[in-house]
Formats: C-alpha cells, sequence, structure tokens
C-alpha cells in the first residue's frame, strides 16, 4: 500500500494544475477539489497499518501552521491548513493513526510544492529556452519516423506538406509539472529512506530517470502532434502541451514507474516533541533563513524621496511622441496615439521638461500644434541628465556608444530610468531599448504577447505586489513584448497564462496577421509565465521596463489601470536607494544559513522521527516566511491617490454608480471617446469605482446612465460635494434608479412621446438645430436654467445648488461610441469630424457640445487654462 503514495504525490501536482493559471484558463475549482480529496484519499490508504506514536506536545506545531495559514492566501495556504488539521485530528482521534498520517503527508507535500512554485515564479519568466535539447530531440525524432533537421535551437519538422518550427521549451518538456512532482519525491524518498546517504541516492536516481523522461514525453507528444492533419485552427493542438488532464496523462506512466522503481518498507513513525541543542540550532538557522530568503523576494528598500525633476526624451522618440498637443482643432489617429496627456498630466505633480533635436523647431506637423520644448539637444548627455531625476525613453531610436554610457551613469549615481516598449520589434523600437536595457540585464523581446487564447491580458494585481502596482488592482493591456531580466531583478508585473508570439516582419504592425491560418504558427510560440514589468536596482539608482506603450497614449492613460501603473512606476523611480546589492546580501545570508542548518539537519539520525522533524521544519519555516511577507509586503491601495490630481482641472467618473463608461477586462466601455475628449479641452478625467474617490480627485464629478441606486451615505456626500462648490453632471436618456436626484435640485424629468410619422422630420431637426442627432422626443426637463432645447424639448439644465452647480443631460446616448446611432453618435478616439457625412449629423458639432459642457456650462474653462501646467512646485508632491 506503501506504493499509493506516488499517487498521491501525482494527485498533489492535479491539484497545483487545475487551481493555477500559470499555462492559461485552465482554473477548474471542481476538479482542484477533487485532487486534493484524492491525494489525501491515496496517502491515508499509503499509511494504511502503518505504527505511529503521537506526543500530545507536538500538538504545539499547529500554532505556526495556523498563523501561517490565515497570512498565506489560497491556494498557497492549503498545505498549512491540512497538516494542522491532520495535528488536530489526532489529538481528538488518535486510533485514527493512517487518517492522520496521510494527511500530514499530504500538508507537508503541498507545502514544499509551494516552496518550489515560489522558485518556478522567480525564474520561468526569464529562462523558456531549451534549444540545447535540439540536436537530441532532432536525433531522436528521425530515428523514430519523424522527418527533422536542428537548426539554431529549434525542431523543424516536415509534416502535413508543412515545415514546421518546432521551439524546445521549458514548458513543452513539461517542466511545470515535473518540478511539483520532484518535490513531492523528495519528501517521499527522504520519509521512506533508511539514512541520508540512501536518500540522496534515491533523489538522484529520480533526478536522471525524469529528466530524461521529459525528454522522451516531448518526443511522443511531437509524435501524437501530427498524427493527424492539422484543425482549422492550428492552436488548439497545441493544448497537449498545456491542458492539465494531458498533463497528467503525460506524467503518470513516469509515476507508474517510481511505483515499480522504489519498493516499499516497512514504515514506523514517532511523533515526540525531543528538540535537543543541535536540533535547536538546526531549526533556528531554519527560520532565520526561511525569513532572509523571502525577505530577499519582499524587501523593498524605501529609499530616499528626490526632487520629482522628469525628463521625457523626445529626441529619439520614433511614436508616442509628447510633443504634439490634444486640442480641440486636431483629430485622427495621429492626436490620440501620442503619450501628451501623460506627459502634461504628470507635470501637475512633477517638474517635467522635454529635451527635442535641433531639427524640431522645423519641423511641420500638419494640423498639430506643437509644445514649446525645455531643452534642445542632438544627444543625451551626462550634462543635460545630471539636472534630473528620472528619465523616460518610450519606443526609441538609435542612440549613440556616448548616450549609452550618460544613461548608465545616470542610473548609477542615483537616477530613475523608465524604458517603455512595445510588441515585435516594430520599427526597430525593440533593438533600439535592448541597446540600454542589456547594460541593466534586461532584453525586449521581439514578439507579441497575449494570453495564450489569443485575447488582451487583463492583469489582476496578486500575490506579493510590487511597488508599481500598489495603486493598480487591474491593467488592461494592449498587446505588449516580453521582458527577460537577471534574477536579481525584481518582476514587478508577472503574467500567468500568456503566450509570445514571434514578429512578422512583412505584415503592417509586425504583428502576424497576413498568415494567421497558417497551422506553422502554432509550433514556435512560448506560453506560461511572462514578464511584463520588471524593476531592479543599479548602484544608487532604479530601472523600470515596461512592455506596452499603447496604453500611455492619450486614449487610453486614463483608464484600464494605465495611469494607476504610470504613477506607482513614478513613485518608485523617484527615489534613490538606502542601501546598496541589500536584496543580494539577504538572498546570500540565506543561502548560507540555509547550508548550515541543512548540514546540521543531515548529519543527525532522525530515524522514525524524521516525519515529525520534516513537519516541524516546514511549519516553523512557513511561518519565518510569513513573517516576512507581513513586515516587508508592499502595502497596496485600490485606486491612486488625490494628491497627484489637481482638483480644480480634473473631472471624476462614478464608475461605483454607472453603466460602463470606459472598458475593463471583457467589458467594453460605452462612453470612451466621451471620457478621453475631456482631454481636449485640458481636463484630466479620472474613473474611480468608488463614488467618494472621484469626489476627493474631481472639481467635478459625471454619472452615466446609473444602473446602482444611491445610498443615503452616498446621496448627503453628494449633496454636500454639490453645495461645497462643485459640479455635477447627470447624463440619462430615461427615467432610472436616480429619477430622485434631480428634484433635490429643483427639477424635474418627463417624457415626450414620439409624433405619428416622425421620421419625415428627422433630418430637419438635426440640420436646423445645430447639427445634433438629438430629437424633438424622449426624456425632457422642467425647472432650472434651459441650456439646450429642441423644438420645445429640453435636454439640458442646470441648477445652482449652494457654491456650486447641478447639470442635466436627458439624451445620453448620443454621446455613447459609434457612429449613426450604432449604438451612438460620438465616433470612436480615432476618428476625425469630417469622417461623418453631415447630411446625417454634424460630429464636430456633437463634440463642440461637450466641449460646451465641461467649459462653459461647469466653469472649468477658466480653472483649466490658468492651472494646467503652471500650478506645479516644481518638485514632487509629498507622498
Amino acid at each position: 500500500m506503501k506504493q499509493l503514495l506516488w499517487l498521491s504525490l501525482m494527485a498533489s501536482t492535479a491539484f497545483w494544475l487545475f487551481t493555477l493559471d500559470i499555462n492559461g484558463p485552465t482554473a477548474i475549482p471542481l476538479a482542484a477539489m477533487a485532487s486534493l480529496l484524492l491525494a489525501v484519499a491515496f496517502s491515508i490508504a499509503g499509511f494504511w497499518k502503518t505504527d505511529a506514536s503521537m506526543d500530545k506536545r507536538y500538538a504545539a506545531v499547529i500554532v505556526p501552521l495556523a498563523l501561517s495559514s490565515f497570512i498565506v492566501p489560497y491556494p498557497y495556504n492549503s498545505g498549512p491548513i491540512i497538516a494542522a488539521a491532520a495535528l488536530l485530528l489526532s489529538l481528538i482521534m488518535p486510533e485514527l493513526k493512517q487518517t492522520w498520517l496521510g494527511m500530514l503527508f499530504s500538508g507537508a507535500v503541498l507545502m514544499v510544492q509551494t516552496l518550489s512554485l515560489a522558485i518556478y515564479y522567480s525564474s520561468a519568466a526569464n529562462y523558456h529556452q531549451a534549444g540545447w535539447l535540439s540536436p537530441i530531440i532532432s536525433a531522436l525524432s528521425t530515428l523514430t519516423g519523424m522527418d527533422a533537421a536542428s537548426r539554431e535551437g529549434t525542431v523543424l519538422v516536415f509534416a502535413q506538406k508543412n515545415l514546421y518550427p518546432f521551439t524546445v521549451t521549458l514548458e513543452k518538456l513539461g517542466f511545470y509539472p515535473w518540478i511539483l512532482i520532484l518535490a513531492g519525491a523528495v519528501v517521499l524518498i527522504y520519509l521512506t529512506s533508511e539514512d541520508m546517504r540512501r536518500s540522496l541516492k534515491g533523489i538522484l536516481g529520480f533526478l536522471a530517470l525524469s529528466l530524461a523522461y521529459l525528454v522522451l514525453r516531448y518526443l511522443i507528444l511531437a509524435h501524437a502532434l501530427f498524427y493527424s492533419d492539422m484543425p482549422e485552427y492550428a492552436g488548439s493542438r497545441m493544448e497537449i502541451f498545456t491542458n492539465p488532464w494531458w498533463l497528467i496523462a503525460s506524467f503518470l506512466p513516469l509515476v507508474l514507474l517510481l511505483i515499480w522503481l522504489y519498493p516499499s518498507r516497512v514504515l514506523k513513525f514517532d511523533f515526540g516533541l525531543k528538540i535537543d541543542k543541535s536540533l535547536a540550532i538546526a531549526l533556528f538557522a531554519v527560520m532565520v533563513a526561511v525569513f532572509c530568503l523571502t525577505s530577499a523576494a519582499v524587501y523593498q528598500d524605501p529609499g530616499i524621496k528626490k526632487d520629482g525633476r522628469v525628463l521625457i526624451d523626445e529626441i529619439h522618440s520614433l511614436w508616442e511622441v509628447s510633443t504634439l498637443k490634444l486640442d480641440k482643432d486636431w483629430y485622427g489617429e495621429g492626436s490620440t496615439y501620442n503619450a501628451y496627456s501623460m506627459v502634461e498630466w504628470l507635470d501637475d505633480t512633477y517638474d517635467v521638461d522635454r529635451v527635442v533635436s535641433t531639427s524640431y523647431k522645423d519641423t511641420k506637423f500638419s494640423g498639430a500644434t506643437k509644445v514649446v520644448p525645455e531643452v534642445v539637444s542632438d544627444s543625451l548627455t551626462y550634462d543635460i541628465l545630471k539636472n534630473y531625476d528620472i528619465l523616460i525613453i518610450k519606443t526609441p531610436s538609435q542612440f549613440k556608444p556616448e548616450e549609452m554610457d550618460a544613461i548608465v551613469r545616470f542610473v548609477n549615481d542615483g537616477g530613475g530610468l523608465f524604458l517603455i516598449g512595445d510588441h515585435t520589434n516594430f520599427a526597430g523600437t525593440g533593438t533600439n531599448l535592448n541597446q540600454i536595457s542589456k547594460r541593466f540585464g534586461i532584453e525586449f523581446g521581439f514578439d507579441s504577447v497575449n494570453t495564450i487564447v489569443g485575447h488582451l491580458y487583463y492583469y489582476k494585481r496578486g500575490l506579493l505586489p510590487h511597488p508599481i502596482v500598489k495603486y493598480m488592482p487591474s491593467l488592461d493591456f494592449m498587446t505588449g513584448c516580453s521582458l527577460k531580466a537577471p534574477l536579481s531583478s525584481e518582476p514587478a508585473i508577472l503574467g500567468f497564462g500568456l503566450s509570445s508570439e514571434p514578429g512578422e516582419y512583412s505584415s503592417v504592425g509586425f504583428f502576424r496577421e497576413t498568415r494567421m491560418n497558417d497551422p506553422t504558427h502554432a509550433t514556435d510560440t512560448t506560453w506560461g509565465l511572462i514578464n511584463q514589468a520588471v524593476a531592479l536596482k543599479y548602484g544608487k539608482g532604479r530601472v523600470v521596463a515596461f512592455a506596452d506603450s499603447t496604453i500611455v497614449s492619450n486614449f487610453r492613460i486614463f483608464f484600464g489601470g494605465s495611469s494607476n501603473m504610470v504613477i506607482g512606476a513614478m513613485e518608485y523611480l523617484n527615489h534613490k536607494n538606502s542601501y546598496e546589492n541589500i536584496k543580494q546580501t539577504l538572498f546570500l545570508l540565506g543561502l548560507i544559513i540555509a547550508a548550515l542548518a541543512a548540514y546540521l539537519l543531515g548529519r543527525a539520525a532522525f530515524g522514525d522521527r524524521k516525519m515529525a522533524v520534516l513537519v516541524l521544519v516546514l511549519s516553523l519555516g512557513a511561518l519565518s516566511a510569513s513573517g516576512a511577507l507581513l513586515a516587508f509586503s508592499t502595502k497596496v491601495e485600490e485606486t491612486v491617490p488625490s494628491e497627484f490630481y489637481v482638483k480644480d482641472h480634473t473631472v471624476g467618473f462614478d464608475g461605483e454608480h454607472s453603466d460602463i463608461i470606459t472598458s475593463q477586462g471583457d467589458d467594453m466601455g460605452q462612453y470612451e471617446t466621451f471620457f478621453i475628449w475631456t482631454q481636449r479641452v485640458n481636463l484630466t478625467p479620472s474613473i474611480d469605482f468608488r463614488l467618494e474617490d472621484a469626489m476627493s480627485k474631481a472639481n467635478a464629478v459625471v454619472v452615466i446612465d446609473p444602473v446602482r441606486p444611491l445610498s443615503p451615505e452616498g446621496h448627503s456626500s453628494l449633496l454636500r460635494y454639490v453645495k461645497d462648490g462643485h459640479g455635477l453632471l447627470l447624463m440619462v436618456s430615461s427615467e432610472g434608479l436616480w429619477s430622485g436626484i434631480p428634484e433635490n435640485f429643483g427639477l424635474e424629468t418627463y417624457q415626450i412621446d414620439e409624433p405619428y410619422n416622425s421620421t419625415r422630420d428627422y433630418n430637419k431637426t438635426w440640420t436646423t438645430k445645430d447639427g445634433l442627432p438629438i430629437k424633438p422626443w424622449g426624456l425632457a426637463i422642467r425647472g432650472g436654467k434651459a441650456l439646450l432645447t429642441v423644438d420645445g424639448r429640453v435636454v439640458l439644465a442646470e441648477a445652482d445648488y449652494g457654491k456650486g452647480k447641478f447639470l442635466l443631460f436627458t439624451d445620453s446616448q448620443v454621446f455613447k461610441n459609434g457612429l449613426y446611432g450604432n449604438p451612438g453618435y460620438m465616433g470612436y478616439s480615432k476618428v476625425a469630424p469630417s469622417d461623418v457625412d453631415k447630411e446625417q449629423y454634424d460630429l464636430r458639432a456633437l463634440y463642440d457640445l461637450e466641449y460646451r459642457i465641461f467649459e462653459d456650462y461647469l466653469g472649468l474653462k477658466e480653472n483649466s487654462s490658468a492651472t494646467k501646467g503652471d500650478n506645479h512646485t516644481g518638485s514632487a508632491r509629498p507622498a
């Protein structure tokens, strides 16, 4: 029955495969729970009739297990929970030895597997390729009847009249499930071996056997891939490498082989709490080592705050330039596909300058207004950089060697460097960024990264958040590239379930859009854990590399988590390191003390107390790791704090009660253009999912198509907000949950019915009323001051309330995204007014209506023009 313990390891591995989305959206909670129960059941059966004695004092181990269970989140606390439950059962029903022994074994295995996952997380994103194996796999493929050859780390397979570039990656080899099986095998071999020498021999034997099995498994799956004709979507065939059911099935033969190779022996366990001096020192060393190693992963030097002097490199910017103003006159893709709004917003908090080349003065941009730069130079020099605290470089052209030297010196002396790249080495920007980033050990990939199923990546902040994401609960990516970094770096945004696809340099955007259905594109991808943002400390300075420049564009910067990420990165970079190499020191110290602990534990002969000591070591290690997490984990917030906004020219959109205004995850925004266009009148839009946060930041709040009722407390706060001198714009198209709100301001709504045969007058109405696509029927307003009337229907009215103002607009759907009423009339962020037929409606007139609402009716025009760019103090505001 002891051999069933090997099947328990497979079930424990399945638990993680069905719980974590490392290989994509594979989480199946029911299957995960069934796997966990199966693992415990196999363990209980494996310990059937095993002799064990329990000293009740040993149950004190429950305390560190319980504490770590509360601190560490699920599923990583599953091991301590099961182990604590096992010890509790041993107190209540000591006669059920096989039950609590099996549970204790499963808990110990899960804890060691959690440790292996921590190691995997820290390294897997930077080490995908195993191309050195390609000659071996190619030779074996040929021997087994496959037409294959090896070239530059890739196995080229000719099959089904196509040549498939078959990359050799750790993910295809199955390294993720293998490391989980390895972790459990180490525990099992240790517990069932007579002494440490036999344990080491057994573990080394497992390593040799299992590594050979990984290559054989890869070869068999490659044959299975080409066994039948490729489906229409060839990528679905690659599920044999990612689907948890396939992973379990492909590793089950290895486990069955281990059952045969590792015979069972009679086991006996003693859970006596016998701690001598040597063991006490070893346990203390374990706790210190784990604390140091965990601290090395999560500790962040608070650093010394700098003055917030920022330089934007516009000498080298190939795209995402910030030198062309987003205003009411320039429209089209170029007006929103640049970083002007981001830089203007940063200038509210930091002292931001742009450096441009001498040719900038004579460069013409059709329809656009250029900004006046603060610095003019044909190269970045140290004499320029030494006057700043942060340098931002985005999607650049090539640098001169002396410029790169100046940048490295700037960082080493305490500067912050923000590198922003994008997918597929577009226009050579990845190559140019790597000129600099490789000086710090960072590399921008020449690929495009989305989810493994081809969707845009939606990142959710998880365990061990980096300071860059402290204000960012989530982030919508628009397709970036992969990032590789040294082990000493900090994975700021580690993407789960992502796929890296090589660039297609014959296509627009360098995406694989010219041959999307080509089956040969399915086999050369990389997937799993992929860095999307990394940070590191270099000398006294800091570097942040980010993979997706699109999200800092004008049309994306203020929603989807983009501004949250940018301000987090800026705050991280606006600190000089207090201590150099502190993380490396902690890591090295942890390794040395861990080696001491291993030596002390290894030379002791624990005999029947092996499991007791192992569980004690794991429990104290879990407690020590939890302590480090509590002490050094980054404290997070749910939004960007109000101190990063100038209230006079900020407009807050209420995402708590409104319908979907801007996109988030799979939810498509309905009013994105309306939201973005506030930037054209020098306002900073902010969308918050708590009304209180919106009011704390903004001089005016916008609520659109409310879908949630306002609480009594929220109602009072909102009235007080307006009364104190702020603005409120409520946009609706029908009676709804907030129908009673206008009554607080002396307004009410009523319905004007559509007349018979009204279609005949549509175009006439729009033409005579400034070309606006607003009908003379629908929801109308009584009371207040009428601001816009269409044939007797008041659709926009205002009312003074205390020192503030309330605006009600009752035709909100006209401001929805879309053209010609599909579903709205506002167009999209890349549309120009000339793109719309004026005989249908005047898009520019609709834009002008929005501008009047904010500038004239809400009275934000004076504030925006007076304070924007002139209200900062020349240094960063205190955080």
